[in-house]
């Protein structure tokens, strides 16, 4: 995945008219789980906010899966933070722990206001969360990690956008 500039132009897979995006992070190994999310969503693209950048690379096409380096993600060459327009909506992408995610919202807030942002993804807390603050919608997937296995979507039509929070049944067909 390349980087740069203000802004990465993604095509978000031109001629449909609903983008529909999987927003995830901490699957700390839990591959099996993120291919289950896939293979249930079938979404245009994966944007994976961290802490198990290893885990979803090589499940979709590179151009289809945006990811950003974790706190547990040492070695990963993927950006601490990433800015990309998709469908016509500013989205910037961490994982949120060099912005203390865990204890307040205010600093990563204040960053992508900065960025002119219209959307703001992370993860770090393992917990879901979607709000509007400030304008900017402020969407944390939740852990993919198997014990919870939360994510969630987002779906932008037209420079419009719209989230909800998911979670895989946790039953697995196991009787």
């Amino acid at each position: 995945i390349i980087y740069g500039g203000r802004f990465e132009k993604l095509s978000c897979r031109k001629g449909k008219q609903m983008i529909k995006i999987c927003v995830c992070s901490d699957s700390h190994g839990n591959r099996e789980g993120l291919k289950r999310m896939i293979e249930l969503e079938k979404p245009d693209m994966v944007y994976f906010c961290g802490d198990g950048v290893g885990d979803i690379e090589g499940l979709l096409p590179p151009d289809r899966i945006l990811a950003v380096r974790g706190n547990c993600d040492p070695l990963c060459p993927e950006p601490i933070i990433r800015e990309t327009v998709c469908g016509g909506v500013r989205i910037v992408m961490t994982h949120g722990h060099r912005y203390s995610v865990k204890t307040t919202e205010d600093i990563y807030l204040s960053e992508a206001l900065g960025r002119d942002a219209q959307v703001a993804l992370y993860g770090h807390t393992h917990r879901q969360k979607a709000s509007y603050t400030a304008g900017i919608l402020l969407l944390n997937g939740g852990t993919m990690s198997s014990y919870n296995e939360y994510y969630a979507l987002l779906m932008i039509e037209n420079g419009v956008y719209d989230c909800c929070l998911k979670r895989l049944a946790q039953d697995r067909g196991s009787r």
